[in-house]
């Protein structure tokens, strides 16, 4: 059998790739080198607490905003049950010198009303800095249906202003900056790197409402699998493509995985690291020119990850985040800095939704070459340096959430 499209790859992009396209008619092949969908959503538990590695909570999903909107196309709206993070604070940011706090609330107007309140001589940056991420946010046609289409938009998500270009042409109040700079960490890239444009996509749908998901990424990864039988899409668990298959005249033809069986296919999508895709084609399928282009990208920053049981109930991460600073100018080169001057994010664990939470996720930015020396080992099979390595992140993670937290 010949598919429309074969998509590799199960995470997010994926599932979504295979449902737009199955939704519109196309015969589709998903493929998945886990033994199921979305491996890094569905989490994990450990004495009864579940964790969340990949969904913990969302901007835009209240009903008729984007999210809402886009899961309702995708027909899994039925299949989810969302809540309210706490609507007067949903993040809390905590600045550790001077024990300064801000919490964002849900809604523009409350949010300035917030900001004003804290920085009362910043009236008019405040101002200028929410109307100019509305602006942008409604300008983009994923965002806002009703936005016309713009060819010259993505060029300016990528090169425009960078937020911190921005922010420094707005105010000279470094904890202000921090503070409109938070939501660096939920994408992984510093301020003086991301443009303005991009930053407004992201913090635009927060500044509308945050919500959760009952049962988290794994309620999401179970919504997905559903609609895709519905929709009969083929879905190849536990496999792995090793290649896409080309014809000489340079035509796809199918993608061959790792017993060597090929499916066939008009069309690939191919939702891996640009590099991985690369060593996938046969030589001579891409110009130089766009091979040295793929080669040269840098990935955002990674994140180690700790994740904790409570002895008592943590209602401080009821219905929010906790985001902790241990100086005003630590979103600077986020992931570059040491753990004990990085920015830290916690987030709730719980043993059954709507319960007090009784543990907690510490994400610490780091970029991904501090583990380059073990890329090549496998889980199960580590080497004693890369055990000795993970014990001593482990014990300075806990030491600085007991200092700060």
């Amino acid at each position: 059998m010949t598919h429309d499209f074969v998509v590799v790859g199960a995470g997010v992009s994926g599932l979504t790739s295979a449902l737009l396209l199955a939704r519109n008619g196309y015969s589709v092949a998903l493929v998945e080198k886990a033994g199921h969908t979305a491996p890094l959503l569905r989490g994990f538990s450990r004495r009864g607490v579940h964790f969340d590695t990949g969904f913990h909570y969302a901007g835009g999903m209240g009903k008729g905003e984007p999210l809402d909107v886009f899961f309702r196309y995708l027909g899994i709206s039925d299949r989810l049950s969302s809540f309210p993070f706490d609507a007067s604070g949903f993040d809390t940011i905590r600045t550790v010198p001077n024990g300064f706090e801000f919490r964002f609330p849900s809604g523009y107007d409350p949010l300035l009303e917030n900001l004003v309140e804290a920085f009362p001589a910043e009236r008019s940056a405040v101002e200028t800095y929410l109307r100019t991420v509305r602006s942008a946010f409604d300008s983009v046609p994923y965002l806002n249906l009703d936005a016309p289409l713009d060819p010259n938009g993505a060029l300016r998500r990528v090169f425009g202003p960078t937020l911190r270009e921005t922010l420094d042409s707005l105010t000279g109040d470094e904890i202000l900056k921090s503070v409109l700079s938070t939501h660096c960490l939920l994408y992984g890239v510093p301020p003086e790197e991301v443009s303005f444009q991009q930053h407004a996509c992201i913090v635009g749908s927060y500044y509308l409402s945050a919500r959760g998901i009952a049962g988290g990424g794994r309620s999401l990864a179970t919504a997905f699998d559903a609609r895709l039988e519905e929709l009969g899409v083929e879905i190849h668990r536990g496999r792995e493509v090793t290649s896409l298959s080309v014809a000489p005249e340079g035509v796809l033809r199918g993608v061959r995985l790792d017993d060597g069986k090929e499916l066939r296919c008009g069309g690939a999508v191919v939702t891996v690291h640009p590099r991985t895709m690369l060593e996938m084609v046969p030589e001579g399928s891409f110009r130089p020119a766009y091979k040295h282009r793929i080669m040269g990208l840098e990935d955002t920053v990674s994140a180690f990850m700790l994740y904790s049981v409570s002895d008592l109930p943590l209602p401080i991460l009821s219905g929010r985040n906790l985001f902790v600073l241990p100086s005003a100018d630590s979103f600077r080169r986020i992931g570059s800095r040491p753990l004990e001057e990085s920015p830290l994010y916690l987030t709730a664990a719980r043993t059954h939704p709507g319960d007090v939470p009784r543990g907690f996720i510490g994400i610490f930015p780091a970029l991904p070459e501090t583990t380059r020396a073990w890329e090549d080992s496998v889980t199960g099979n580590r080497p004693e340096s890369y055990r000795r390595f993970k014990e001593g992140i482990t014990g300075r993670m806990e030491n600085l959430v007991k200092r700060y937290c």
